[in-house]
């Protein structure tokens, strides 16, 4: 059995020049293995060594410039829809939609997750780090503050009144315990804390606002919040930013949500300038066969229910379309909202996949207001492609209403116009999170802006013609206010009368 008879200290902080500056006369101790002996690594030192790197400055620098990385690159590129980064054929038929843009690139980009960014292993591990990270340097930061706020360094060293940042003398006409007296006295009236240097007579040490440094475990308490907040979302939100269900139908929005928006009636109205007025989606919500909710819904006025978010987006023209095979069975059956336009802008179209069938047809009209030669106001075109194959149709033909056109064993049925209406479809369970967090942020900043922790350190020596020096010493960051309180403080001790007042 051994006994410890090393001095015990108090935490220390690196970045206080106090503790810079105080008087430690402990030795430490350096214990010298025999040579050549590898010491014994116990869980315990692993645990401690993986606390020790969390909570290091550098690695969470790291850690905040990587995230700022992979943000960055989330916002340049294009990110792939929710729902279908989870389905690998969706996925593929996305990337072909920007393989233009990125040509070769595109797949390795992929593989990256740059497409899908926001979800991506390597983002949830730089954040999810860096919520370790702040909650490591957090509870590191803890026994310190804490040791300044109730139990605070009061000796100092002579030479800390000469090295401080602020360094304030005054000479006062009386001995020195009257001198003390006074200190204490007007230092108490301006709301400090005074406490007495027990081993050394004539020192005081006094401070304001002793627990201002809590702002600071707030603010970091609110980064965890927002972090937390995003990580919920990206991995169980939702968010459908072209969500168009024609007039007169149904369409589920899928994701295991078990939802479904009914889109009854639209309507939209203009100013007498030609400029939009309103626009007016009547709305029913569907959740497992049951109906949830019903509401028009416009532009800044969602549906809301469970969570979930319906917004009005957009609108446009919508073509009815059943297909039925050779024995009349129905393969697809409803609108197509022809929300997509060509480069030059003259065409909409729509698109539907018959991926049992390894087939893609596509509906083609005029764009609003487009006169062109090839397809007249009324028409549509239907071109049907095979996935597996190149951009050569297997077929093209002009429908007009209610025209048939039989392709590749199946029989296409152009029934009408109609109109759909575009919507977005969103989830956000972080959300609530993240506006606690800001409200946290908002509060620890206010907290340690407005309420910083001021301290200085008094010390009271006798002269040999009966007066008193008092000397103030402060090593606290620059703060005009808090340093003319202190020298207007030493001016009236000195001279009560002609000192000017604070």
């Amino acid at each position: 059995m051994s006994i410890d008879t090393s001095p015990r200290r108090q935490p220390v902080d690196p970045d206080d020049p106090v503790d810079r500056a105080v008087d430690d006369t402990a030795d430490d101790l350096v214990v010298r293995r025999p040579h050549g002996r590898e010491p014994d690594i116990s869980v315990g030192e692993v645990a401690r060594r993986i606390y020790r790197l969390f909570h290091n400055k550098r690695f969470g620098l790291f850690l905040i410039l990587a995230m700022m990385v992979l943000t960055l690159l989330g916002v340049l590129f294009p990110q792939a829809p929710d729902g279908v980064r989870s389905d690998p054929e969706l996925m593929a038929s996305w990337l072909e939609t920007v393989r233009p843009t990125f040509r070769g690139w595109t797949t390795p980009l992929a593989v990256l997750g740059i497409f899908s960014m926001f979800s991506s292993p390597a983002f949830v591990t730089v954040v999810s780090l860096l919520v370790l990270s702040i909650i490591a340097c957090t509870t590191h930061r803890m026994p310190l503050l804490w040791q300044q706020s109730m139990n605070p360094r009061v000796h100092v060293r002579d030479t800390f009144f000469d090295r401080a940042r602020l360094s304030v003398a005054a000479v006062l006409p009386v001995g020195r315990d009257e001198a003390i007296e006074q200190v204490r006295s007007r230092l108490r009236g301006r709301r400090f804390r005074v406490l007495a240097d027990e081993t050394t007579p004539g020192r005081l040490y006094a401070d304001q606002n002793r627990f201002a440094p809590v702002g600071t475990i707030i603010a970091h308490t609110a980064f965890v919040v927002i972090l937390a907040g995003v990580l919920i979302t990206g991995q169980f939100g939702l968010q459908l930013n072209n969500f168009p269900v024609t007039i007169g139908t149904t369409r589920a929005v899928g994701y295991d949500t078990g939802l479904a928006v009914e889109a009854r009636a639209f309507s939209d109205t203009y100013h007498p300038d030609g400029r939009p007025a309103d626009y007016v989606s009547e709305l029913v919500l569907w959740h497992d066969g049951v109906e949830v909710a019903h509401q028009d819904v416009r532009v800044n006025t969602p549906l809301r229910w469970g969570g979930y978010s319906v917004n009005q987006a957009s609108f446009g023209i919508a073509a009815m379309f059943a297909v039925t095979d050779a024995a009349g069975a129905v393969v697809h059956e409803g609108g197509i909202p022809l929300q997509y336009a060509t480069p030059d802008e003259l065409y909409s179209y729509g698109r539907v996949e018959l991926a049992d069938r390894n087939l893609v047809f596509y509906v083609i009209t005029p764009a609003s207001g487009q006169v062109t030669p090839d397809i007249r106001p009324g028409e549509a075109q239907l071109e049907v492609y095979a996935l597996d194959a190149d951009n050569t149709p297997i077929d093209t033909q002009l429908l007009t209403p209610g025209a048939t056109a039989t392709i590749a064993d199946l029989t296409f049925t152009f029934e009408r116009e109609a109109q759909y209406t575009g919507l977005m479809v969103s989830r956000d369970p972080g959300a609530l999170w993240v506006w606690i967090g800001a409200a946290l942020i908002m509060i620890g900043t206010c907290w340690t802006m407005f309420l910083r922790h001021h301290r200085v350190w008094t010390r009271v020596t006798p002269n040999d013609d009966g007066t008193t020096t008092v000397t103030f010493a402060s090593p606290d960051r620059h703060d005009s206010v808090f340093q003319d309180s202190i020298r207007t403080l030493a001016a009236q001790l000195a001279d009560p009368a002609d000192a000017p007042r604070r």
